[in-house]
């Protein structure tokens, strides 16, 4: 079973993306900031098969995140969730990163899902 990190400052969003992942089978684990995904990565024994990581976050921005799990933990799975795609910055930092992105409100039944189990059968 593939475990899942999702992090998002609000819990109405984790939870909703954590109930659709589980009810498709997948394991979920959860943080809040860039800080609690990193002391997750720190305490975990087993690192997540991919990671939907918000671009706004209190304190470190979820790119910042990407940034530091890519050089502490080698760890390459994250895929951007935004809101705010039409920020000129945010549009242009997700494409010169060139990493898969999602726009709010997900469509998970038409695009997240069949792309994560495309995404992980590649991984």
């Amino acid at each position: 079973m593939s475990l899942i990190l999702v992090v998002d400052d609000e819990p109405g969003v984790v939870q909703t993306i954590g109930d659709w992942l589980r009810g498709e089978g997948y394991e979920v684990a959860s943080a809040a900031t860039a800080e609690e995904a990193i002391t997750w990565f720190r305490r975990s024994d087993r690192p997540p098969d991919a990671a939907l990581v918000d671009v706004k976050l209190p304190g470190a921005t979820g790119f910042e995140l990407a940034d530091w799990l890519s050089q502490d933990f080698d760890f390459h799975e994250v895929i951007f969730v935004t809101a705010f795609f039409w920020e000129e910055e945010t549009r242009r930092e997700l494409v010169a990163r060139r990493s898969p992105y999602f726009e709010k409100p997900l469509k998970f039944t038409r695009e997240v899902i069949p792309f994560l189990k495309r995404y992980l059968a590649k991984t």
